[in-house]
C-alpha cells in the first residue's frame, strides 16, 4: 500500500462518515417535530462536525506527522475522490512510496 492509497482511504472514510451524518441531520430536521424530539438534529450534527474536525486535523503524513487534512480536502475531486497532491509539503516525501505502518 502506498502513502497515497493510505491517505486516500483515511480521507474517504472521513468524508463518507461526514456525508452520512449530514444526511441523517437533514432528515432529522424534518422528523424531529413529528417524533417530538427537538434535540434529534443536534444528535446528528455533532458527528458531522466531528468528521469535519477529524479530516481537518487528524489526517497526517505518516513520515513527518505533518497535518495534511486541509490540503487533501481542498485538492480532492468531488467525482473521483482522489487527490492531486504528489508530495508532503512539510517533509517532501513522495506519496507514491510504500507505506510501512
Amino acid at each position: 500500500m502506498t502513502i497515497r492509497e493510505f491517505l486516500t482511504y483515511k480521507s474517504r472514510r472521513n468524508m463518507l462518515a461526514g456525508f452520512l451524518a449530514w444526511v441523517a441531520f437533514a432528515i432529522s430536521i424534518f422528523t424531529a417535530p413529528i417524533l417530538n424530539t427537538p434535540l434529534l438534529p443536534l444528535a446528528f450534527f455533532l458527528p458531522f462536525i466531528g468528521c469535519v474536525f477529524a479530516q481537518a486535523f487528524f489526517v497526517r503524513c505518516p513520515k513527518c506527522n505533518g497535518n495534511l487534512g486541509l490540503l487533501l480536502a481542498q485538492s480532492m475531486s468531488l467525482l473521483t475522490l482522489t487527490f492531486q497532491a504528489n508530495h508532503c509539503p512539510f517533509c517532501g516525501v513522495d506519496f507514491n512510496e510504500d507505506h510501512h505502518p
